[in-house]
């Protein structure tokens, strides 16, 4: 998932989920999103440097 998709995704999760939650649910609910994005964006890091490891090495 790319880091976009995934900022989208818990845009979306949040704004839906928020209609209906007092705001000690919607501030957990985007603590737990932000954290799985943070997590998103550490997975797409890591792919990307071993994308480029691999194709470093494909070029020698």
């Amino acid at each position: 998932m790319t880091i976009a998709a995934a900022l989208l995704l818990s845009t979306g999760l949040l704004a839906a989920a928020g209609c209906q939650q007092e705001p000690e649910d919607k501030l957990e609910n985007a603590q737990e999103s932000m954290s799985d994005a943070v997590d998103n964006v550490g997975d797409a890091v890591e792919e990307t440097g071993e994308a480029i490891e691999q194709k470093a090495e494909e070029a020698q």
